[in-house]
């Protein structure tokens, strides 16, 4: 006989990743749990791969039974976007609940970025984020929660950043009493060595790129039993905005009757964007995904350009990929401020350059059109000056 538990209620043993992420494929395509997961004492017997895919879904509920049957039970039914409605009145016992329970970050529209009221330009607002002001947040916090049992022995967290994931690490490991060593380029910005010290971070600057700083935090951190997230090939990194980001758009959209026609986001790690990704090519396929990078020879902090070549393992990649420069973002980022009064960061700037370019080439459909903006532009004053004499 099947019934419909909490899923908070079971319990599974692990299963390979790759497993996992074939089955929530399939789950997201089909929109349905098509078998019971078979159950004794609440401990899962057979059928580990739903439970695990659902449980990275982020669904309330899920179809239990003693047996092997099966069932035809809609994501929707299951709680499928509970954990990204509105969160009511917002009082929380504590402030990791802020990234766990305050969701879904806003996304306003925006006006003045083209001239045109057949597109609507709308801004998922991602320094809503408590710890880092950025979609970083997300990140840091849900490599961490799920390796709590890997911490559980070591008191130190070494990681390499740009900024924003080490400030959202360094937040979260005060809170969990561990010491942080976050790894930042040279080029990296000056507040963020700053904030770290104020959260109690050991800053190491050196080299022009994180990617030099990888391996040689690995080296360390086995030295010092430390934990390294990653964020750079950690698949938590992926599935949370597959979880929340993706799924949040995906509500706010349905709810605010909007043709969704397309998502723009920048590629730096490219967690958000393969995420993205994943998510919106197997539950909803009219929804294109276009990536930013910096154009040829240029740079824009924060993104980078993409190798999809295995491209964090999920055999897919955006649908378009548009290049801007640094100057184009400023630009754009400047005017959004100016028409809107809100100020993106210079990543943000860039994403909507991006859209600004897919419509001047013809690209863009009737319709509606969500721009991820990860963090605020007054963490880049200085950049912002130093580009434009304002």
């Amino acid at each position: 006989m099947v019934k419909i538990k909490e899923i908070d209620s079971i319990k599974s043993d692990k299963l390979d990743m790759k497993t996992i992420i074939n089955k929530i494929k399939e789950i997201l395509n089909s929109g349905y749990q098509e078998e019971a997961i078979v159950v004794k004492d609440n401990n899962v017997i057979k059928k580990h791969e739903i439970y695990w895919a659902l449980k990275y879904l982020g669904t309330k509920f899920i179809a239990v039974s003693n047996e092997e049957e099966n069932v035809k039970v809609s994501l929707d039914f299951l709680g499928f976007y509970d954990e990204v409605s509105d969160p009511g009145i917002r009082v929380y016992n504590n402030t990791i609940e802020l990234i766990e329970r305050d969701r879904p970050t806003p996304l306003v529209k925006l006006n003045g970025i083209i001239n045109d009221k057949k597109i609507g330009i709308w801004a998922k607002l991602e320094w809503y984020n408590p710890f880092s002001l950025s979609i970083k947040d997300r990140t840091a916090w849900y490599i961490i929660y799920n390796n709590l049992d890997k911490l559980s022995d070591k008191e130190k967290i070494f990681e390499a950043t740009s900024a924003n994931t080490g400030i959202a690490i360094a937040a979260i490991s005060s809170i969990l009493g561990k010491k942080t060593r976050v790894f930042m380029p040279e080029t990296s910005p000056d507040y963020a060595s700053k904030l770290l010290k104020i959260y109690g971070s050991d800053v190491v600057r050196e080299g022009n790129t994180t990617n030099e700083l990888i391996e040689k935090v690995k080296i360390y951190a086995e030295k010092e039993n430390a934990f390294v997230p990653n964020q750079f090939s950690n698949i938590f990194n992926l599935l949370v905005h597959l979880r929340y980001t993706a799924k949040e758009i995906d509500y706010q959209t349905i709810y605010g009757k909007l043709k969704l026609n397309g998502i723009f986001a920048s590629m730096g790690t490219g967690g958000h964007i393969a995420g993205l990704t994943f998510y919106f090519h197997n539950k909803n396929k009219a929804v294109k995904i276009f990536g930013i990078q910096p154009e040829e020879n240029g740079t824009i902090p924060g993104i980078k350009k993409q190798d999809f070549k295995n491209w964090w393992n999920i055999n897919d990649s955006p649908d378009d990929i548009y290049s801007v420069s640094l100057e184009e973002s400023i630009d754009v980022l400047i005017t959004t401020a100016r028409t809107n009064g809100i100020l993106p960061g210079i990543s943000g700037g860039a994403v909507l350059a991006g859209l600004k370019k897919a419509y001047n080439n013809g690209d863009l459909d009737e319709g509606d059109y969500v721009c991820i903006i990860p963090d605020n532009g007054i963490k880049y004053l200085d950049e912002i000056y130093n580009e434009r004499v304002l």
